[in-house]
Parts: structure tokens; sequence; C-alpha cells
């Protein structure tokens, strides 16, 4: 019997045991499709936060994904909480805590005997013996703890009243004057002269008439001119200026489902800044291929500014996805673009290979008929008889988190090929394809996307089309469209929208870049807009 890895809250969060873990590798974060355990963002947690791995010798290393992920580690024989900043080795009875010293705390635990795992996994919460659902941290009380004990940590400190002005100013709106904002944001980065004007020094001024004057000049420089009223730009303003399209202020207006998404998006994207450093700083990323080949079948350069990012969900060698499908489904996602099987199927792309999510020992077990078994799922969810050799399946594709493997048929796959892609992008969601609005008019780019990620829908696609007139998430609510497949459409739709407009802003932030690169976008952001868009997302003054 393998030894069997457990994770239990500790008593003032509830003691929730999770588990049993029965591969290497633990991960948790706030990213469902990425993370074994999953804690909510708003508490700072990282969509990858901390990583556990089991060691042969029962052993263990605890790691914080990324630089920026704060961990906590206690040594069982008590002692104060060490910060985390590199991986540490550790054993079962040590715990470790996420975002502070006082945030959630994991205690580590091990079990070899059946009996005594048997016992542990009927009172643990998933993810089970080696499925596929993963346990999600939402309950109200942990997280209250976990406020509760934080504020306690901080307000005792001799930085506790600093923080009670700052967090003053936040509540009653001072902080999000564009003067704060856009001045703090230049003067953290090294750029506060980048505004001729010089907005951050116009809190400093005691004329009212030159004030005015320098707020006139800041939203100008800013690129917000007249559409900011009182100096605060909406969220529908910044996005319609940072997508460079004036359709978008429609769609966070109109679209609530779809703008819900995308602010809960952006969230995810600026968590974790340094995995999307690639494709700003690679020219032969998949982004820019992909977008060289979009704008070579002559797509429109306002739906090629948003459509390329579709092609940056990932990390920058990355081939296989874990999706969670339009039917709810846990499944592989292939290419740059993580398509599904059967979203690349009803797309029309012609070369494809059969592919499907399974557990690492079925992956490794060369029991053909359970793999057979799986394939052939993927192949009747998407409507398709092919059939394919036993000796082409492919055990053990790229290891995903939770210990699963993509299955797949060894063969070409056009879901790889950025110019099999874009063919296929021009005559579904092209600028003459039917069923959707017409280039400029209302919700046309965001018609496209979400028409694009329908493909993945198993009923026909011929009931679903797109108008100038309504939004999109509400077009398929009138077409009937079942709310797992619209909620599937909506969040595939705001992870473009809000790649999109985070990434060339995270290039605009990064002191190494200073300007995004001439060929990541045509037009990019000003810095205005980027500082003003983060700070918020991260106040969450989305309106």
């Amino acid at each position: 019997m393998k030894t069997m890895t457990f994770l239990q809250l500790s008593q003032e969060f509830g003691g929730t045991r999770f588990g049993p873990f029965e591969q290497v590798e633990i991960r948790l974060g706030s990213d469902p499709e990425q993370s074994d355990i999953t804690l909510p963002a708003e508490l700072g947690v990282a969509p990858q936060h901390v990583k556990v791995l089991k060691q042969q010798d029962e052993t263990f290393i605890l790691a914080p994904v990324d630089r920026t992920a704060a961990l906590f580690f206690f040594r069982s024989t008590g002692g104060k909480a060490k910060q985390v900043t590199a991986p540490l080795a550790c054993k079962a009875g040590d715990s470790f805590a996420l975002v502070t010293a006082e945030g959630p705390r994991f205690f580590l635990q091990s079990e070899k005997n059946p009996k005594a795992i048997a016992a542990a996994a009927a009172e643990s919460e998933g993810p089970g013996w080696g499925g596929i659902n993963k346990p999600n941290i939402k309950t109200e009380g942990i997280v209250n703890e976990i406020k509760r004990r934080g504020f306690a940590a901080v307000f005792t400190t001799r930085l506790g009243n600093m923080w009670m002005n700052a967090w003053r100013m936040i509540k009653t709106g001072q902080i999000f004057s564009p003067v704060y904002i856009v001045g703090g944001m230049l003067m953290l980065f090294g750029w506060l002269g980048v505004f001729g004007s010089g907005c951050a020094m116009l809190r400093l001024s005691s004329q009212r008439n030159t004030a005015t004057k320098q707020l006139t000049e800041c939203r100008d420089a800013s690129g917000l001119g007249s559409d900011a009223v009182d100096g605060d730009p909406s969220t529908a303003q910044l996005t319609q200026k940072i997508l460079v399209d004036a359709t978008w202020k429609d769609v966070i207006l109109s679209d609530t489902a779809l703008r819900e998404a995308f602010v809960k998006q952006l969230k995810v994207v600026y968590a974790d800044p340094n995995r999307y450093e690639w494709v700003y700083k690679r020219p032969d990323s998949p982004y820019n291929q992909l977008k060289k080949q979009l704008e070579a079948q002559g797509l429109p350069e306002n739906l090629v500014r948003v459509l390329a990012f579709a092609a940056a969900r990932g990390r920058f060698d990355q081939q296989w996805h874990r999706i969670q499908d339009s039917e709810g489904q846990s499944v592989c996602g292939r290419g740059p673009m993580g398509l599904t099987y059967r979203t690349a199927r009803n797309l029309g792309l012609a070369e494809l290979q059969p592919d499907a999510l399974v557990e690492g020992q079925v992956a490794g077990s060369g029991d053909l008929e359970k793999q057979r078994q799986r394939l052939d799922k993927t192949l009747l969810d998407a409507n398709d008889e092919r059939e394919y050799r036993d000796d082409l399946i492919v055990a053990g594709g790229t290891n995903l988190q939770g210990g699963l493997q993509c299955l797949y048929i060894d063969g070409t796959d056009d879901r790889e090929n950025p110019r099999e892609l874009a063919t296929a992008l021009r005559t579904k969601v092209g600028a003459s394809a039917g069923r959707l609005p017409s280039e400029g008019s209302g919700f046309w780019v965001a018609s496209r996307l979400m028409m694009l990620y329908a493909h993945d829908f198993k009923y026909d696609l011929e009931r679903v089309d797109f108008d100038a007139k309504t939004a999109p998430s509400t077009r398929l609510e009138a077409k009937e469209v079942p709310a797992p497949n619209i909620n599937f459409a909506v969040k595939e739709t705001a992870t473009v929208m809000a790649l999109a407009a985070a990434i060339p802003c995270l290039a605009r932030f990064d002191k190494d870049q200073r300007e995004p690169p001439p060929w990541l976008i045509k037009e990019p952001p000003l810095l205005g807009q980027c500082a003003i868009l983060k700070a918020y997302v991260d106040y969450d003054r989305m309106d």
C-alpha cells in the first residue's frame, strides 16, 4: 500500500482534512484548474501559491510556486513562523500558512496503514482515490477568521495607524482620484516625469485655477480626455481605451455576466504577473506567431488586438491544458489556445487527434480497454466516429496538476499549428463570418469571442447567433442555451479579454521593459490607463 498524504487545516479554521493525495506533488492556490486545494483569491492567494512534494523517504519539500507568494513555515516542535522563500525540507507534523503567518494554516500528515488511510479518507474532503474533482475552501467562517487574525496582527503594530489612515482614504474614495493613482504608480515605477504636466504634483497645488488646468492636462496625457467625470474614469471607459475599440464600453455596461467574469479574470492575471512575461519578452512566442497569422489572414485589426491573446493563457512551451469544458467536465485542451477536441472539430480543423484527461495510473497502466474507453468518450462527445489504432495511443502525455495526464493518439494536430488556427478563426469568427454582428457594430468583437467558445457546445451550433443590439451572454440566454454552456463561454471570453487588457499593462509596469515592444500590439495602452485600471482591480472599485 502506498503512503498517502493528507493536509489538515488548523482547528481555528475548522480543522477540515483534505486527501488522500497519492501523487508526488500537491498544489494550493486560487485557480481551481491548477490547484489541488483551492482557496479564495480575495485573501491574497496567488493562482498557484504553494506546492508540497512528497519524497521517497516520506518527508516533504515545501516551496512557494512564485517568489511573490508569501508562505510561512512552522516546525512541529514549536517556535516562531519562518517565511519560506526557497524550497524547504519538512516532515509530517510540520505546518505552513499562506499569505501571512495568521493565514490559513495546513498541517502535513502521512498515513501508510490501510485502515488508517480508509478512516482518514472517510472524514476528508476530496480528491478521493485519483479522482478529478478538487476540494475548494469557500467557507465564510474560515474567511472571517483569516480576516480577523490578519487585522489583529496588523493593527497591533506600529504601522497600524498608518494603515488605518490609508484605509480611510480607500473607504472615502479619495485614493481613487487619478491624482493619487497615476501619481502613485509613476512614483512606484520610477516614471514620475512621463506626463508632461506632472500629474503627481497636482495635489501640491494651492491655486484652484492652476489645479484645474493641470487636471485637464493630466487627463489628456492619460488618454482619458473629456470621458473622465470629475477625474474618475469608469471601468467601461478604461476598457474601451485599452482594448482600442469603442464597442467595449457598451459590453462592460450592458453585459453584467461578462463584466463580472472579466473583473475576476483580471484579478487572476494581476495576481501572477511573472507567468505572462514571456508574452511581451519573447517575439518567437505562440502568442506572436498566432497574431502574425491572424494578420496574414486579413482579420480586422481591433479583433486581432484581442483574439491573439487567446494564445497567451499558459506557459511559453505549454501544449497541454486542463480545461473545464462547456459540459462541466475536466478535459484536455491542446495547443497555445488550449482548445478542446470538440471545439477544434467544430471549428473545422482538419488534422486532429483525440485525447482524454486520465489519472496517472490509467495513462501508465497499459490497460488498452480503459484507455480506449476514455478516448472513445472524447470522440462520442464530439459526435465523431473516427477509428484509431491501439499502437498509436501515447500513454502519459504532459503531467497536469493533481497527478492527471493527457492520453492521446500520436499524430499531427492542427491545434498546435498557428496557421491552421488562424484559417479556421477567419472562417468561423472573421469579419465576414455568419450569424455575427458586422465589423464596427455593437458587440462585434465580444460576440466573436463568445462564438469561438460556443464551438465547444454539444448541441446544434446553428441555433447560436449574435446581433448588434443584444449583449452576448443575454443573447445566449434568449436562445435558451443551457446555463453551464453559457457560463463556459462567458468565462473563456472574459479570460481572453483580461489577458488582452492586462498583459500590455504588465509590460508597461515592467521596469526592465520600459516600453511594450512594437511587435506586441500596435497601440499600447498609456501608463495612466493601466495604473488606474489596476488600482480599481486591487481595491474592488470595478463599477
